[in-house]
Formats: C-alpha cells, structure tokens, sequence
C-alpha cells in the first residue's frame, strides 16, 4: 500500500468515521433515479399500501394481502416513508440498511482479526463493488436478507471464538438470523447454519457447535421470528400452505419460473459483479498461507455453499441474478 493511501486508510479506519462514510457513500444517490418495474415498484407499492392502510402487519399489495415475503423490508420503507414521503429514496430504505449492516458486520470482524487499517480496506473493498453499491440502491429483498445473513454468520463465529463472553454472542447471532428470515424466509437460518455448521465439523468443534444451540439463544430467536407467523395463520389459514410450503419448497420444486439461464452464466456474473477486486483473488490464493488455515476455510465454504444453494434456483429465475447470489457471497470476497 502506498504511503498517500495508507494514510486515507488510517484517517478513516475508526469505526464511527468509517460507518458514517460508507452510509453517505451509499446514501447519497440513493432517490437520484426513479423505481424500475417490475421489483422496485411492487415492493414499494407494498410498503406505501401497508403505510396508507395503517396495517403494520399484512403485506398489501393494491389493496389486497401480498405474502410472497415476510414483512420486515416493507417496515423498514413504512418508516422511511413515514419521515421522508412516498418516493425512491424512501422505497430504497431497507436495502441501504442491509448493505449497511453487511458493511458494519464486515468492518468489526476485520477490525478484530487484522486491525483497524484492514478493517477500513476491507470495507473499501466492499463499498466499492458495483454490486453491493447498486445493490444498496435497489428496492428489492436481497441486500436487506443478505446483509442480516453476513451479520449472523460473523455473530455465530464470533461467539465459538470469543470464549470470554459466548452467549452474548450466541444471542446475537440468533436475533440476526430471526430478523434474516423476517426478511425472505426460512432462508435467513438455512445459509447461516449450512455455513457455520459444517465448517465447525470439520475442525472436529463439535462441542462449540452444540453450544451455539443454547436455549437462550433459540429463545430470542422464537421471540423475534414467530410472531408474525403465528398471527398471519391466525388471520388467513391458508398462510402456511401458501407461504412456507408454496414459497419455500413447491415453488422451488417446479419448473415454474421465466428467464432461464445456463450455468455458465452465473458463474460468470459472480466474478463480474465484484470487479475490479475480483481480479485480484489469484494473487489472494497464492499468499493463502499468511492466512489461519480455519478463515481461510470458512471464506471458501461460504462462498460454496452459497453458489451451491443458490445456482439452481438462478439457473430457473434470472430476475435476481447478482442480487441471489452475490448479496450473500460478498463479505467473504472482501474479508478475504
């Protein structure tokens, strides 16, 4: 690094000047263009139907319940809108607060692992990926679900790592991961659990696993994920059949969905959507070595098991190429 950057690096790399940088960064163009169709104008129009509504619990859309999502990315544009008004900005809320929390999630982990002045390249990295700064600016569910889901895997690993203070972060980690489904799903545990499981299995760490399944820690969770549920079965009882039977495993069963795309495609996408830092993971892979042996292998594994969970569902929707994939595989290229 040369002398002139490093001492950007070092001027920045606090954490509240880092945080309120990278959120002018993102915040700054957020409502200079208006909503694209088909994303951003439905779930804006969700979000401005619920406010208009007063209903704070039923997704709407024109009127009428809308459960393809859970409802905590309409909360969050309710509330912008609630202060802001109706309009881009506002509808583009929830997904600045995702890559905000993926950019803060990213920030501590470095910070702690490597110092302050990597923690601010790492976060300079991620900033300046074309796809988490349009993505951040892109009204749809992906970066909001994928900054939770970064969230809760560096909790998860924070807490078999920090043996001073564990279940603060067992806790931590289970809160992220209830808010990560209250925003697309049963997805926001799945990715957190295929990610941090495994690779503690395979250090033989079977004791810390265990141990990040303290009751405490399941209890925030049950407390923050399932009262929407229960409620919305309460209301409608055709919930659970349509939005966690249809949305999560018969949709994804059939061949049901447009713009299919060979695998090619994505698997190009992936290096594309994170230039120019891309460019640069074979010489990263060359100096593995100076890396612990167990990171290197949890960046690797969260990005297979992204990739794998995630391509066949691209392969048959190409409506969220980048934003499926790359929302939850970014963190892992930039801390790596």
């Amino acid at each position: 690094m040369s002398a002139t950057a490093a001492n950007i690096t070092d001027r920045w790399s606090s954490p509240p000047r880092a945080l309120t940088l990278l959120a002018l960064w993102l915040l700054a163009t957020m409502g200079a263009r208006p909503l694209l169709l088909p994303d951003e104008g439905r779930y804006a129009n969700v979000a401005r139907d619920m406010l208009l509504h007063g209903e704070w619990l039923t997704p709407l859309l024109n009127g009428l319940p809308f459960f393809h999502k859970p409802p905590l990315f309409y909360w969050l544009d309710m509330g912008a809108m609630a202060v802001f008004g109706v309009n881009p900005f506002s509808a583009r809320f929830a997904s600045f607060v995702g890559a905000w929390v993926m950019g803060a999630a990213l920030f501590f982990a470095a910070r702690r692992w490597h110092g302050e002045r990597a923690a601010a390249v790492a976060l300079l990295v991620l900033a300046s990926c074309p796809f988490f700064f349009g993505a951040a600016q892109y009204a749809n569910l992906d970066m909001l679900v994928g900054g939770l889901i970064a969230a809760a895997v560096l909790a998860f690993v924070r807490a078999v790592d920090d043996v001073s203070v564990p279940l603060r972060w067992v806790v931590a980690a289970w809160c992220l991961a209830a808010l990560a489904v209250l925003a697309k799903g049963l997805i926001g545990v799945v990715l957190p659990a295929l990610i941090v499981a495994p690779w503690l299995l395979a250090q033989r760490r079977w004791r810390e696993l265990l141990r990040l399944l303290h009751p405490l820690g399941l209890l925030a969770f049950a407390i923050l994920a399932l009262p929407w549920f229960v409620a919305m079965q309460q209301r409608y009882a055709g919930f659970f059949d349509y939005f966690i039977v249809e949305q999560h495993f018969r949709r994804f069963a059939l061949m049901t969905f447009n713009n299919v795309r060979p695998a090619w495609f994505f698997v190009v996408m992936l290096p594309l959507v994170t230039l120019p830092w891309s460019a640069w993971l074979p010489l990263a892979w060359r100096e593995r070595a100076a890396m612990p042996p167990a990171r290197l292998a949890l960046y690797l594994w969260w990005v297979v098991v992204v990739v794998g969970c995630m391509l066949p569902l691209s392969m048959r929707d190409r409506s969220s190429t980048s934003l499926i994939i790359a929302s939850k595989c970014t963190p892992a290229f930039s801390m790596w």
